[in-house]
């Protein structure tokens, strides 16, 4: 399948500019960029006041972060895990209310309206863990005012949740996280080769830190520096997927 190339303004990049890029250390996990479309969310998570308190934000004891795919959102609840003791889960069941006990904290990602998430399961999710006084971090493509819930009571529940949206990054800045993450791992990329990743990337950390890694075990295993070969190999196996 072709790349459909992105377009970029290469006159934004400049490699005398200054970024407030900032990276948060995560146990057992790649470092999280924070930068201007995610501080909000960052802000939220690691507010331990709000998680640690049993009576939330009219008493629903949770919060949503919501973006588009590849936007770092599960990325970003590994803060959370790594404070407090969470279950993370990616569907609900009813084996799952078994499992809300004193106290428990849990994450839900991809959480949509849909067969892995049915509005009678998620209510009487919601109300075990709110009697329980446990915490619920749900992650979403969507914002609370998108989801369509088959419960009017639901729906309100899910609206009345603190919330934050995270963003895509822009191209500047997904320059600069790109040559600050390819310089951590000694792996030294020029303007040119870097400008041509970007193209033919998705608008996301994600696709740069797949992109990187792999070219630095590539460069690590054979002992090669980048070239512009090597980096469309990469890119056309990333493309199959």
């Amino acid at each position: 399948m072709p790349f459909k190339l992105r377009n970029i303004n290469k006159l934004a990049f400049n490699k005398q500019m200054a970024l407030p890029l900032k990276f948060k250390s995560i146990k057992n996990r790649e470092n999280y960029l924070v930068s201007k479309c995610n501080i909000e969310a960052v802000k939220l998570i690691e507010n331990s006041t709000f998680w640690q308190n049993s009576k939330k934000t009219n008493s629903i004891p949770g919060a949503i972060v919501y973006g588009p795919k590849g936007s770092g959102k599960t990325h970003l609840s590994s803060i959370l895990k790594q404070e407090i003791d969470c279950v993370y889960l990616t569907s609900l069941s009813n084996n799952c209310l078994e499992q809300v006990i004193e106290g428990k904290n849990f994450i839900l990602d991809n959480f949509v309206p849909g067969k892995n998430f049915p509005s009678e399961l998620v209510m009487h999710f919601i109300n075990q863990v709110t009697y329980k006084e446990g915490s619920i971090l749900l992650l979403s493509r969507l914002s609370p005012f998108q989801m369509e819930w088959n419960l009017d009571d639901l729906n309100s529940r899910i609206r009345s949740l603190v919330s934050s949206e995270i963003k895509l990054p822009d191209d500047v800045l997904l320059y600069s996280f790109i040559v600050k993450y390819s310089n951590e791992k000694n792996l030294f990329i020029g303007d040119k080769k870097l400008i041509y990743i970007l193209e033919r990337l998705d608008r996301s950390f994600e696709s740069v830190i797949k992109v990187i890694d792999r070219l630095d075990t590539h460069s690590l295993q054979f002992n090669e520096k980048v070239t512009y070969k090597n980096i469309k190999i990469i890119l056309d196996s990333l493309n199959e997927y």
